[in-house]
């Protein structure tokens, strides 16, 4: 038998195709696949051009992990999506969370920090029934994840442009943006030819500019948020002792982590994998 395992986020997408023996027949990659972030239209668009380039018969089991989906029109939304794709598979639809968890964790009790493009704490009870804590979208949470990050970098460097002062951080704001000043966001935003990944694309930025003002602040108070976070998660699982694991190319960069300050193991596997053991259980597989 094969299965997929479907990884999709705020900045891309990773479709990873296993045999029972856990070998890897495929890895492909497409385009970010958060509707609340890119829109259905595009969210779809990135699914469809990884399952296209995916050699082979389809997948026996395909098991996706999406941010968005752990909503229920999220989740409708996947689901039409990927069942027509997979006529003759078993499809199971997650959020991205859980195969994140699954992927760093296993089953066991604890918190996984994920912050990437966005930023959420997973955790499981000794039970199996699983919480978070944040992870509310771009717009009305997602504090201390790379849009977050980006966001405050366009921010202060607008705020640059109230003293009539332009410094090296809005410089390179602008310029990661393509833009010949920062003050042409707000226009290329309002248009939709800068959107959440291209914000969140400034996290780098900002690493490069630190431990220099402004980069430090916007760093320890995203670092606050994520640490924040990730202890409600913690206080919120009945088990000890509880493994504490982090993920997404914000909170899993060194600097990150020292800033945060919790003692985090590194993860397992990927979240692709995750989404490959939660596929092989559907059939009985381990």
């Amino acid at each position: 038998m094969t299965y997929l395992g479907i990884d999709g986020g705020g900045s891309k997408t990773v479709f990873l195709l296993a045999d029972d023996r856990g070998r890897e027949l495929a890895r492909v990659h497409s385009g970010a696949s958060n509707w609340l972030s890119v829109g259905r239209a595009a969210a779809a668009a990135a699914i469809r051009d990884g399952v296209a380039r995916l050699a082979g018969p389809a997948p026996d089991f395909v098991c996706a992990g999406f941010a968005g989906a752990g909503r229920p029109e999220g989740l409708e939304f996947y689901r039409s999506v990927l069942e027509p794709l997979f006529p003759s598979s078993a499809v199971r639809v997650e959020s991205d969370g859980l195969i994140a968890y699954v992927g760093a964790i296993g089953l066991s009790p604890g918190v996984l920090l994920i912050a990437g493009t966005g930023s959420i704490a997973i955790g499981r009870h000794a039970d199996g029934a699983m919480i978070r804590a944040g992870g509310w979208g771009p717009h009305f949470g997602d504090e201390g994840g790379g849009f977050w990050i980006g966001r405050e970098a366009v921010r202060t460097a607008l705020r640059s442009l109230d003293t009539s002062r332009s410094d090296e951080f809005s410089v390179k704001v602008s310029a990661a943006l393509g833009l010949s000043s920062t003050e042409k966001v707000v226009a290329e935003w309002g248009a939709g030819r800068i959107g959440v990944p291209e914000i969140a694309a400034l996290f780098p930025v900002v690493l490069t500019l630190y431990p220099e003002e402004p980069a430090a602040s916007i760093l320890h108070l995203a670092a606050s948020h994520l640490r924040s976070v990730t202890e409600t998660a913690l206080r919120r699982i009945d088990s000890s002792p509880r493994a504490l694991s982090v993920m997404g190319s914000v909170a899993s960069h060194p600097v990150m982590r020292r800033l945060i300050g919790l003692d985090f193991t590194d993860p397992v596997a990927p979240a692709e994998t995750g989404a490959i053991l939660l596929a092989k259980s559907m059939s009985g597989g381990h």
